[in-house]
């Protein structure tokens, strides 16, 4: 009986840590993060997987931070297949890497002058566009500087924006896009020319 007894105790107090853990889990993931540790937490790359390009130094960290928590596997999934392909010289096409949660569109694609780019933005997929060959120049918008010109037809709608940010790409970093970072994609450089394009789309929660 006595031992009988001391195991119940043994297994409540087990128990009791295992709820605590629990509690733990769920509270650090429902916190929500500040800008100084969603930025400490993307500059450590532990999201990487092997993929060696690093978020452009504008991108919303607390976003990308809340994101990756939120569905951990599937980005881990998407940074993986990116470290472990050889971008610059694997088949154009589109990767399907967990079904219509995420898949990769690799393309050579031409840039043009910005006036033939419309300014977008998605709500069902986050946007990750990396230029692995070339130079492709991004238009960044605020917000506040755009105006719908068209309906929300899955998953893109259009803007007339009065004024943009330009940002040239570098095989360095990437640009994430969340719903609501609207950008100008394609857009030349000095030149026109054909860039080694790779577009990722991953479900967005919100």
């Amino acid at each position: 009986m006595k031992n009988k007894s001391f195991l119940s105790r043994i297994l409540c107090v087990a128990s009791v840590f295992a709820f605590c853990a629990f509690l733990s889990n769920v509270q650090a993931e429902s916190t929500p993060w500040s800008k100084k540790k969603a930025c400490q937490w993307c500059h450590k790359g532990e999201w990487s997987n092997g993929f060696k390009a690093v978020p452009y130094k504008a991108t919303n960290s607390i976003e990308f931070a809340t994101q990756y928590q939120k569905n951990k596997e599937l980005w881990d999934k998407m940074f993986r297949w990116l470290g472990e392909n050889d971008l610059l010289t694997m088949p154009q096409g589109t990767y399907e890497i967990d079904g219509k949660r995420c898949f990769i569109k690799v393309s050579d694609s031409q840039t043009r002058d910005a006036s033939k780019s419309k300014v977008e933005s998605h709500r069902h997929y986050i946007d990750l566009q990396y230029v692995a060959k070339g130079t492709e120049r991004f238009g960044l918008v605020k917000v506040k500087d755009a105006t719908p010109i068209t309906e929300y037809k899955p998953d893109v709608i259009h803007y007339q924006a009065k004024k943009i940010k330009y940002v040239d790409s570098k095989p360095d970093f990437f640009f994430l896009f969340f719903p609501n970072d609207y950008h100008q994609a394609m857009v030349k450089a000095e030149k026109e020319e054909v860039v080694r394009l790779i577009v990722a789309k991953i479900e967005y929660l919100p």
